[in-house]
């Protein structure tokens, strides 16, 4: 039971913690809102513990490109990925494509 409203808990804190440093939803494309949301996803989905935050050990287990880098796109130095961290990276990295 913990879990599940662990999990819930999650889900709806998402777009909140999404949105703080993201542009606003009507000046984005459709494309744009697509990559947002599968970013969003692959952070629920490699934050197994739900803590809001991706340790290296998530990452070496879900994320390997994340992985490898990870030292580098820890802005803090705190061996965590934030939401914000991972953002971040994730619109580095598509503006070098």
């Amino acid at each position: 039971m913990r879990w599940l409203a662990l999990m819930s808990l999650a889900a709806l804190s998402w777009p909140l913690i999404a949105s703080a440093q993201a542009p606003a939803a009507s000046s984005l494309t459709d494309a744009q809102r697509e990559r947002l949301a599968q970013a969003a996803e692959r952070f629920r989905a490699a934050d197994t513990n739900h803590d809001g935050q991706i340790s290296r050990a998530e990452a070496d287990a879900s994320l390997p490109r994340i992985a490898k880098r990870f030292d580098q796109l820890d802005a803090d130095g705190n061996g965590q990925l934030s939401a914000d961290e991972f953002r971040e990276a994730m619109a580095r990295a598509r503006a070098q494509r």
